[in-house]
């Protein structure tokens, strides 16, 4: 079963998300079937692809 789940990137205490598709049995943070944007918690800024 796919899920949209969010993939932590970025530095230490400097946190930054992925938004990407993967199965729900898998890691997270290993390899996505497909990057559907990212989000910066600390501006509250969120980049998707207009097109998914």
């Amino acid at each position: 079963m796919l899920t949209i789940r969010l993939s932590r990137v970025g530095k230490k205490n400097k946190p930054m998300y992925r938004l990407v598709i993967a199965e729900k049995s898998k890691d997270p943070y290993g390899k996505a079937l497909e990057i559907l944007g990212s989000y910066n918690p600390y501006t509250k800024d969120l980049q998707a692809k207009n097109e998914r």
